[in-house]
């Protein structure tokens, strides 16, 4: 939990119940108890609950613990995901970087998912204004698509510019 940006939306991030850092110190102990940790991955030498299991390992008592938790995050993650082994779920027995691609063709296929991408960091304009990025499958724009340029010039009409010349930079641009 001390890891979300309230100031930034967030998506589907790929893990499993049992890596989670929640369980050595929960912010509400409704949040995770009385409910058990449902094993899905099985990852040598850790077992089924390998964050439980490093946690304990390294005596990692509280959320607070950053530098041991990101140790036990870094082990965790790496080792679930190259030598992780399904336990569960239409592709038991496969290793987990095997099954991950296919459980993501899966969502994307049936509409349970969408690929969603966001920046590492904060990105700043030149303007120094905060920009709100998205990565979409649209590659290219078609720029001399009539219905396109109309949309976009009526766009620019209402738009409030700081500069004539930028707004001359844009019909030009469009023309």
């Amino acid at each position: 939990m001390l890891s979300i940006l309230m100031d930034k939306g967030t998506g589907v991030v790929t893990s499993v119940p049992s890596d989670g850092e929640v369980w050595c110190e929960p912010v509400r102990d409704e949040w995770v108890w009385p409910f058990e940790i449902v094993p899905i991955i099985d990852v040598p030498p850790f077992g089924n609950k390998c964050a439980e299991r490093v946690c304990l390992d390294t005596k990692i008592k509280s959320q607070n613990e950053k530098e041991k938790l990101a140790e036990a995050k870094r082990q965790t993650y790496l080792k679930g995901f190259n030598d992780g082994t399904m336990i569960v779920g239409e592709y038991v027995g496969r290793k987990v970087q095997e099954a991950k691609p296919l459980v993501r063709s899966k969502l994307l296929e049936t509409g349970q998912a969408i690929v969603y991408s966001e920046p590492e960091k904060r990105v700043m304009s030149k303007s120094g204004d905060e920009c709100v990025v998205a990565l979409t499958d649209q590659w290219y724009i078609t720029y001399g698509e009539s219905e396109w340029r109309k949309l976009a010039e009526e766009c620019l009409s209402s738009m409030s510019l700081y500069y004539v010349e930028t707004r001359h930079g844009f019909e030009h641009t469009l023309s």
